[in-house]
């Protein structure tokens, strides 16, 4: 995603194309706006009846009774408005924010996990809720605003010309001011926008590794870095506070200066003999219910300026290109010998990936076969990058990646991930009770499956102790399940898919031998009848597997059985040598 900041104005069309396909809606909030603004400026007229009612001995009962019924009928007009209005905009953020988390998850993962989730889940939370008085205030509110300024301006220079074109005059400097501060409020909106998410991304970081904080005993030192991103965010908003503050006060003296024009000026015109002390109050009254156009369109254009702030982040949560789920056209099948069929398995030919630019794996190519295939080697050279391209997380950029003798590039993502099984390091477990991890993606519906699963994987007796078997809950992050039982269940998960390919990153590494012993028997078995490709320094993995390929440099340095290696291969002796005596 671009930190690049996009300007105010071409920020303006986004922000009128989120009310596309919602004219009816928005015309009828219009009008109805439109009517409840119209009662208002109706009460001026229905004083100066009243006044002149008095003055000329007719009563004032009938004008009274019709000072009330209008302001009632104002005040649920009002009322009415604004809670559809309010709604209208809830459902454009609803909009917005189903938007956003499409296009997150539509993404390559590469592209969302080198953001800040911090920062994302500020674009998606609260950026999202600056749009809804934007778009309520802009779209509504402020496209009627300049008609209710007008109707109001013309009953006031039908009561009298002169003072109402001093009025519109004092209207436009004061309008001139307003617009210039409104440039600095939002620049100071999107730096503090900014500034929450970064924020939001240390304390992200933090929870993500809070025992290991406690444990360090660097609670204080995470307290000031965290709060310094507050304090900095802190800063930004109350710079964005001032410069809205400064549009309001801006609004106000303009209007205290109109309210006593007119009134020194009506004074003077009362002496004189030009005007009624009806036509007087009148005039006063709308120069009092000018207020609320002018509010209007000031709250619009403050409302604008936070959201097109908004809304230039938002847009880059937008712009993430989609991951596409179609064949590349250029793909084409794996050349066989004449009068062979492609090999089965997974084939990499002569492929090249890396991320932003820098190469992790080189020229590499390598037959997968049916059965346990072991990629090892030192930290940090290219084997979960290998596992990223099977599933097209990355896609090569040079050399091609078959399966079963088809360019994985002619099958779409979702038809050549249904034929794989992942299991990633960390085993994240998704849903909020057992039942539902171990589910979770893959079809099963059946308890008696997942609990055969589960048993395959050595979780048949943890299952067993738990107060509610496959119903107890499971927290967010899975605290209440140890590391190991989370490797399992995300095992057991793989296993119900039924996928022809099983991609295993790390499972073992936080298992103790009992328990990697019992999962090894079951990947073992697994393999006879699938792919079974995993990523892993324990030895105990590499002595069951049917080939062992040692990564060195984005390089394949070798491959060959165990007992092959350990005695042709130093480094791959040293790395075993090393994991066994630890």
């Amino acid at each position: 995603m671009s930190d690049s900041t996009p300007s105010a104005r071409s920020q303006l069309p986004l922000l009128w194309r989120l009310g596309r396909g919602r004219g009816a809606a928005m015309a009828g909030l219009l009008v109805l706006d439109l009517l409840s603004y119209g009662t208002v400026l109706a009460q001026p007229r229905v004083v100066k009846w009243l006044l002149d009612s008095v003055s000329t001995g007719a009563g004032f009962v009938p004008g009274l009774v019709a000072l009330c019924g209008v302001a009632v009928l104002s005040g649920v007009l009002l009322f009415t408005s604004n809670y559809l209005l309010g709604r209208f905009g809830q459902r454009i953020v609803l909009g917005v924010r189903s938007d956003m988390i499409g296009a997150l998850l539509r993404a390559r993962a590469v592209a969302v996990q080198r953001e800040p989730v911090g920062d994302v889940l500020s674009r998606v939370g609260s950026d999202t809720t600056l749009l809804e008085r934007a778009v309520a205030e802009a779209l509504v509110r402020g496209a009627g605003a300049p008609l209710v300024l007008l109707a109001t301006v013309l009953l006031m220079a039908l009561t009298d010309l002169t003072m109402a074109l001093v009025l519109l005059a004092i209207a436009v400097l004061g309008g001139g001011i307003e617009w210039l501060v409104l440039r600095r409020l939002y620049r100071a909106t999107e730096a503090t926008q900014a500034g929450v998410g970064e924020m939001l991304t240390g304390l992200q970081r933090v929870l993500v590794a809070f025992r290991t904080v406690k444990a360090s005993g660097t609670e204080a030192q995470e307290a000031r870095g965290v709060v310094g991103r507050a304090e900095a965010a802190y800063r930004q908003g109350a710079q964005a506070a001032r410069w809205s503050a400064l549009v309001g006060a801006c609004s106000g003296v303009i209007m205290d200066v109109m309210f006593l024009t007119a009134l020194g000026m009506g004074a003077a015109k009362i002496a004189a003999g030009t005007l009624s002390f009806g036509d007087l109050v009148a005039f006063l009254l709308y120069v009092m219910y000018v207020r609320a156009p002018i509010g209007a369109m000031t709250q619009a254009a403050s409302a604008v300026s936070e959201g097109l702030a908004a809304l230039g982040r938002i847009q880059r949560v937008l712009a993430v290109p989609a991951e596409p789920d179609g064949a590349d056209a250029d793909a084409v099948p794996v050349p066989a010998p004449a009068g062979e069929r492609p090999p089965t398995g997974i084939v990499l030919e002569k492929v090249s990936a890396g991320y932003d630019g820098t190469t992790v794996l080189n020229g590499i190519s390598l037959h997968v076969p049916r059965g346990l295939t072991v990629v090892t080697g030192p930290s940090g050279i290219g084997k979960t990058t290998l596992l990223n391209l099977i599933e097209r997380f990355l896609d090569a950029e040079q050399g091609r990646v078959f399966l079963d003798g088809v360019d994985i590039r002619a099958l779409r993502r979702s038809d050549l991930r249904r034929r794989l099984a992942y299991v990633e390091q960390d085993a994240p477990l998704l849903g909020t009770t057992i039942r539902q991890a171990v589910r979770y993606g893959t079809g099963c519906t059946d308890d008696r499956e997942a609990l055969d699963a589960l048993r395959a994987v050595g979780l048949a007796d943890w299952l067993t102790g738990l107060p509610h078997g496959l119903d107890t809950v499971v927290d967010e992050r899975a605290v209440s399940v140890s590391g190991g039982q989370r490797q399992r269940l995300a095992v057991a998960r793989a296993l119900l898919r039924r996928a022809d390919v099983l991609l295993l990153d790390e499972v073992t590494s936080q298992l103790d031998a009992d328990s990697e012993e019992i999962l090894l028997r079951t990947i073992a078995d697994r393999s006879r009848t699938r792919i079974v490709l995993a990523v892993t320094h324990r030895i105990a993995v590499a002595r069951r597997a049917d080939l062992v390929v040692v990564l060195d440099e984005g390089r394949i340095r070798a491959a060959g059985h165990h007992t092959e290696l350990m005695r042709s291969d130093p480094l791959y002796r040293r790395l075993a040598t090393t994991e066994v005596t630890r």
